[in-house]
């Protein structure tokens, strides 16, 4: 689960796509504009994921909290 403190972009993005992300690169991933306090994410497959919460941008970021919970199956 993921806990925000404002609306926000929220991301789950699998390795390769994050490198991808990371180098400004074209990427895939779940999740989105994320309007509620909270959103959970359901891992599509065995791998090393990573969630990404977007802060605003470089020129204009924004003061966001923000939390993670990770729940075994």
């Amino acid at each position: 689960m993921v806990q925000i403190s404002e609306p926000t972009k929220v991301m789950l993005i699998g390795d390769y796509n994050y490198r991808q992300y990371k180098e400004h690169k074209t990427f895939s991933y779940n999740g989105g504009m994320i309007e509620d306090s909270s959103c959970e994410f359901t891992i599509p497959n065995d791998g090393l994921w990573h969630v990404v919460i977007e802060k605003g941008s470089y020129y204009n970021p924004k003061p966001i909290t923000a939390s993670v919970e990770i729940h075994p199956k």
